[in-house]
């Protein structure tokens, strides 16, 4: 019928979202954008200075979002880098890292609906996935001078503890302080979910 696979892939897709139109939730609002516009900008003009105590809660929360998500993350991307080697794990790493954050909320929220897991959990998959990915290259690139001063028939964990982890330490360190700038970042933006 159509030639092109390009054609036909994108009238399949065209198929889809009209099916998809049909089962999903439409309804349109009719709030006055103006109103709305005017209460904003009242806000603005008059700011509420006893309202300081719930600002604090919520920046409380927006910080603790932060610091849990990538903890979490930190955690499970550093098992995770431990076994980087693995196709299946860098398939899954790929995959968790490829969603962004706001997409992990939104799924989530189906899930716990507006509780402050949705907002930790959102943060702490698709970090750990890139925590995996640059963890499993920094230790890749530690300098593998120190393992061979080791005395013969020390132990992998050893070798690794004592001559792998003191090399790669600054980079880890600095990379999860980076990240932990992002977690800052993206629970901010994540606020409105708990």
């Amino acid at each position: 019928m159509f030639a092109s696979r390009t054609v036909r892939t994108s009238l399949l897709f065209v198929v889809i979202a009209l099916v998809a139109v049909v089962f999903s939730d439409i309804a349109i609002t009719t709030q006055n954008p103006w109103q709305e516009l005017q209460r904003i900008l009242g806000g603005l003009l008059r700011p509420d200075f006893m309202a300081v105590d719930t600002l604090g809660q919520a920046l409380l929360r927006t910080v603790s979002f932060a610091f849990t998500g990538v903890a979490i993350g930190c955690v499970a991307g550093f098992a995770l880098a431990l076994m980087f080697a693995s196709r299946l794990v860098r398939t899954f790493c790929a995959f968790i890292r490829a969603i962004h954050e706001i997409f992990w909320a939104l799924i989530f929220l189906q899930f716990f609906g507006l509780h402050p897991l949705t907002g930790v959990l959102a943060i702490a998959i698709p970090f750990s996935g890139i925590f995996a990915k640059v963890y499993s290259e920094i230790l890749e690139e530690a300098d593998q001078t120190p393992a061979r001063l080791l005395p013969q028939g020390t132990s992998v964990i050893s070798r690794f503890l004592f001559a792998r982890i003191p090399d790669a330490f600054p980079h880890l360190r600095s990379y999860t302080a980076y990240r932990l700038e992002c977690g800052l970042r993206s629970s901010a933006v994540l606020g409105f979910i708990g």
